[in-house]
């Protein structure tokens, strides 16, 4: 038996998965206003005001989404950039900040320091929510996966 989440072909179909996310979050946060997509924010706002109380964290709520997926994603994907897995969080914590920097360039938007803290907290909770699954997993976890 084997572990599906270090099986080749789950992995590489993480890799995969990990970079479109990536092209999709450039994409949405490079966009003069990432509101007009259909049905993009309403997840967020509805996310936001369950939370909060209020839709105004929308914004906040979109941005630690589309993190936790990517630092989830990488995660299951096994990147471990330069052999080193601990410069994972560090350099997607870095690309958020670029992007960011890109966004206030740009002018149509505006950089926002809450932007990228949202970010980073979700890279953190994205990869500690897969990693601590994963490791559950591998203490308590049947191994259904036959070859």
């Amino acid at each position: 038996m084997i572990d599906f989440a270090r099986a080749r072909w789950f992995v590489l179909s993480m890799r995969v998965c990990f970079a479109l996310l990536l092209v999709v979050v450039t994409l949405l946060s490079l966009i003069p206003n990432p509101d007009d997509v259909p049905g993009g924010p309403d997840f967020s706002r509805w996310l936001s005001g369950l939370l909060f109380g209020t839709e105004d964290y929308a914004d906040k709520m979109s941005h630690f989404i589309a993190y936790g997926a990517l630092g989830g994603t990488a995660v299951l994907a096994a990147l471990r950039p330069f052999g080193r897995v601990v410069l994972l969080p560090v350099l997607l914590i870095a690309y958020s900040g670029l992007i960011e920097v890109l966004q206030g360039i740009g002018g149509a938007r505006q950089a926002d320091i809450a932007d990228m803290l949202a970010n980073a907290a979700g890279v953190t909770a994205g990869m500690l929510v897969v990693g601590l699954t994963l490791a559950l997993n591998d203490r308590f976890g049947r191994k259904t996966v036959r070859r």
